[in-house]
């Protein structure tokens, strides 16, 4: 298809969701639904495309009640709502636990398309918020820490009520000054070293954006904050972005026009890892 002389691509993208590896202490079956899509969407962000539909495969036990059934399925709807987008279908199945498969479809202009690859030397490395929620949230909920309640209820609702960064990264898709994207849902540290082994680049962390929850939390149970961020999170849907050097400030007021923050976190050197 052609709009206005350009070329529109689709993105396609699929993420799971596992029962046993992925139910959260406390979460209810509404949450894990609303979180499976907010897996999908925010693939589909990082890439700078705009949600056209998502697509659900359903495994069930036998048993499971029909009552969590259909909080399941609103916690699907009511995710698809939040980020405009519809659920289009899919499949229902026997399975030995909850699994939840979404594949979403996106489309944006094959000019604004953003890409794993492509951050150079002298790209600044940035993300689009603070960190360090989600690895002190799973450290209450799956190791038994304990935290006051101003800092237990933040962590918590980070893992699970988490937000795509959807807007961010429609914004930073139209201004031209992005060079690599994806988002670190699977951990800050592993994120890091598959952009710079894509690229053939080494990427230099200088500062982290920590959540003062996150600080208090280290210093309460005398942990090392850099350590949780890097290693101990996860699921922290926030863009991880490569950045023209030149284009730094137009990138922040972009992001800043859509109510989003960028914290810069280090740059692109030549080298490995």
């Amino acid at each position: 298809a052609k709009e206005v002389g350009e070329v529109l691509v689709l993105v396609a993208h699929t993420d799971m969701w596992i029962e046993g590896s992925d139910l959260l202490p406390g979460m209810s079956w509404y949450l894990a639904g609303r979180k499976a899509v907010v897996a999908n969407i925010s693939d589909i962000a990082a890439k700078g495309a705009r949600p056209l539909g998502i697509l659900f495969s359903i495994g069930l036990p036998s048993n499971f009640p029909l009552e969590s059934f259909n909080e399941l399925v609103k916690g699907i709807g009511d995710g698809a709502d939040e980020y405009e987008t519809n659920i289009l279908g899919g499949d229902l199945s026997l399975s030995n636990e909850v699994a939840l498969t979404g594949f979403i479809i996106g489309i944006t202009h094959r000019g604004k398309l953003l890409s794993r690859r492509g951050a150079k030397p002298g790209d600044i490395i940035a993300t689009t918020g603070v960190l360090g929620l989600t690895s002190i949230g799973f450290k209450i909920l799956l190791e038994g820490f304990e935290a006051p309640e101003s800092i237990r209820s933040r962590a918590v609702e980070s893992v699970y009520r988490p937000v795509a960064r959807l807007r961010e990264g429609l914004a930073l898709a139209g201004s031209g000054a992005v060079t690599a994207s994806m988002d670190i849902s699977d951990g800050l540290a592993l994120s890091l070293n598959q952009l710079a082994e894509i690229n053939g680049v080494k990427i230099l962390v200088e500062s982290l954006p920590v959540a003062s929850e996150a600080e208090a939390f280290a210093e309460m149970h005398r942990l090392d904050v850099e350590h949780l961020i890097l290693y101990e999170g996860g699921e922290e849907y926030e863009l991880l972005l490569a950045i023209k050097p030149d284009m730094w400030s137009e990138a922040l007021r972009t992001v800043k026009s859509v109510g989003g923050s960028l914290y810069r976190i280090g740059i692109v050197e030549e080298g490995d890892g």
